[in-house]
């Protein structure tokens, strides 16, 4: 995040109209990618310049990692994956809660695995939604973590569901939604 000192806004009312018909308005998350936060370099920020409701959320620039260090992929099952950001704090001090819940099927050894190593690490996660939009959790000096109602299953029925429910969770002055590339940042592996 920029020095709030250097930041100028100069922000121009603008109107917020229904979105275009021929647009992507698909709903839920498409792909998930996490990385420790101590395995990251650099992070982008918001414009200091901020005139428009988009300079308050889009990041510029790319995240450059440490070394050989990378983006891992953890697959979340189809409409089972939602982004939330919920407003918190009294008038003058608001701020925003990212939570991001997916589901990864498959209560096995590699997902327990998973889930112990990095609950108490702080992360930084990249968030692609089906709508085309990448959403950044974490930056440079706070990680997001791991929420209240993370719950690993292996289900009663045959036909349950079982593997792991995963919350995230980070507080935001404001959504950050990267445009920096991805493809050098992350690897064809899965870890999970």
């Amino acid at each position: 995040m920029p020095n709030d000192n250097n930041i100028i806004c100069s922000l121009e009312m603008e109107d917020l109209n229904k979105g275009v018909n021929c647009g992507n308005n698909m709903s839920g998350v498409k792909s998930v990618y996490v990385a420790l936060k101590d395995d990251v370099a650099s992070i982008p920020s918001l414009p200091n310049l901020r005139n428009h409701f988009e300079d308050f959320a889009v990041l510029q620039g790319d995240i450059a990692m440490i070394g050989d260090k990378r983006f891992y992929h953890i697959y979340c099952n189809r409409d089972m994956g939602e982004l939330k950001y919920a407003t918190q704090g009294t008038f003058g001090g608001k701020s925003f809660r990212a939570n991001l819940e997916i589901f990864h099927a498959g209560f096995k050894a590699k997902l327990l695995g998973f889930t112990a190593a990095v609950m108490n690490s702080e992360l930084l996660i990249l968030c692609k939604l089906n709508n085309g939009e990448t959403h950044l959790l974490g930056d440079k000096d706070r990680g997001c973590e791991f929420g209240d109602s993370v719950e690993l299953s292996s289900g009663k029925a045959i036909t349950d569901n079982n593997g792991g429910t995963f919350n995230f969770v980070y507080d935001t002055p404001t959504a950050q939604i990267y445009t920096g590339t991805i493809d050098s940042i992350t690897g064809v592996s899965d870890i999970i």
